[in-house]
């Protein structure tokens, strides 16, 4: 029930705060949220993804760090213990797969029961098998299970453990935070490397397989026989060690390095980003698109691989460009027709933006959230 005369406790649970997608969505949501009704804290594991912690504090909501070397030690199990114990929250709202399983098996010994709530940001086949089968195995001990597209949503459905209940709520982003911090120096094409004139492609993800930058080079390197002019940039940080490197030797053997740019992490991706033509996603798996989607709040036209939840972000040739996975000279011709045809790249422009400010609005996600909250707690 909901406490008489006291905000309702809720606790974000997430393994870490770099700067993924997740953690991109859970830091801007911070700013749209009820704190006359809730009182919100966070509580992250590993202690080196801490990009967002700083921009969370500063709006006003208490950071809790476990400071583990690894979400599946001891350690993580007996610290969330203590803070769940000691914070006494009415809400445990968990948004990665293994911190959730230990809160729900935690949680299960709480008296009274904390309401536990989990949001699915990604499909099964995207984590290894001991968190898929544990998350999966524990789903009946969560109130709600949250997916953020419909493709996440019948994957929680296939589950043999199906949770007491669950919805689907879209990401969303913050539109006007990304137009503001695109807006950087003139000089960020020139720090890259890349000559006034000349077009941009890109993309903005951590380099691990599952986001498929081989392809991403494979379609580079199609474009480029046609339009020499071209360069393509990777932002983001390496998450396996070694991948970097092997992306590198796979632009050198197809002859085009002098045309990739890895610019690494970046703080602020978006003046980058600003400078894109087209956006090019090529990824194995997705949950919710969060990229994708804020090029699109920038007027950037996607070509994607039509994978998880990019359809419902991208409506083939109306937004943005699909393709199957794998398919690196259907990617390419997309490539070439949008920086070939102007007025095709400004309607996909145009229409993008549309869908975003209409679908994709960061304050309407958290609001149905918080209504499932409200909801969850009178019943």
């Amino acid at each position: 029930m909901i406490r008489e005369g006291n905000r309702t406790r809720v606790l974000l649970l997430v393994k870490g705060l770099g700067l993924g997608g997740v953690e991109r969505l859970l830091s801007r949501s911070v700013h749209d949220l009820d704190r006359n009704t809730f009182d919100y804290e966070v509580c992250y594991f590993t202690p080196w993804k801490d990009d967002v912690v700083e921009e969370i504090a500063d709006a006003g909501v208490v950071v809790h760090c476990l400071d583990v070397p690894r979400d599946t030690s001891l350690r993580a199990l007996t610290r969330l213990h203590s803070l769940l114990r000691f914070g006494r929250y009415d809400i445990v709202h968990s948004h990665s797969p293994y911190p959730s399983v230990l809160a729900r098996l935690l949680g299960v010994m709480r008296r009274p029961r904390p309401v536990m709530v989990h949001t699915e940001h990604s499909l099964p086949r995207s984590r290894n098998v001991v968190t898929r089968t544990l998350n999966r195995a524990t789903y009946p001990l969560c109130d709600l299970v949250i997916s953020i597209s419909d493709d996440v949503d019948q994957s929680v459905h296939a589950a043999r453990s199906r949770p007491r209940r669950s919805t689907i709520i879209r990401g969303g982003v913050d539109v006007d935070a990304i137009r503001g911090e695109a807006d950087g120096d003139d000089r960020t094409r020139e720090r890259l490397g890349i000559p006034a004139g000349s077009r941009v492609v890109g993309n903005v993800a951590h380099l691990r397989p599952v986001k498929g930058h081989s392809l991403f080079l494979e379609v580079a390197a199609e474009v480029l026989q046609v339009m020499p002019d071209v360069y393509f940039v990777l932002v983001g940080r390496e998450k396996e060690p070694g991948y970097m490197n092997q992306l590198k030797t796979e632009a050198k053997a197809l002859g085009i390095t002098d045309h990739i740019v890895f610019t690494g992490f970046l703080p602020n991706p978006y003046p980058v980003l600003q400078l894109f033509d087209v956006f090019l996603m090529t990824s194995r798996h997705e949950g919710f698109p969060v990229a994708l989607v804020e090029a699109m709040a920038l007027g950037i036209p996607p070509v994607s691989t039509n994978v998880g939840g990019v359809s419902e972000a991208v409506a083939d040739g109306e937004n943005g460009l699909l393709a199957p996975y794998g398919e690196s000279g259907i990617l390419a011709r997309h490539v070439l027709t949008v920086l070939g045809d102007n007025g095709l790249k400004g309607r996909l422009s145009h229409r993008g933006q549309e869908r975003v400010r209409e679908e994709f609005d960061l304050s309407q996600m958290t609001k149905k959230v918080e209504a499932e909250y409200l909801d969850l707690l009178a019943n």
